[in-house]
């Protein structure tokens, strides 16, 4: 019971950290997206903000699913 709530909710925060990263595309994607990115900040302030929160967002992410198999 309660552990299929913090079950979903660790797969939902694995899943934004994906999608915040960027990992969920092809290599050629993520290296042109890159090369984008540069031209546009070059300082990486954008790119460093959004890595550090799909760590956190993996972290917790995995934490919860660990919760849940301990659950079950």
């Amino acid at each position: 019971m309660i552990y299929d709530y913090v079950s979903w909710t660790g797969a939902v925060f694995i899943i934004l950290a994906i999608i915040l990263s960027g990992t969920g595309v092809s290599g050629d994607r993520m290296r042109a997206n890159f090369y984008n990115e540069q031209a546009a900040d070059p300082e990486g302030k954008d790119r460093k903000g959004r890595w550090k929160w799909s760590f956190i967002f993996m972290i917790i992410g995995l934490l919860l699913s660990a919760i849940s198999t301990i659950l079950k």
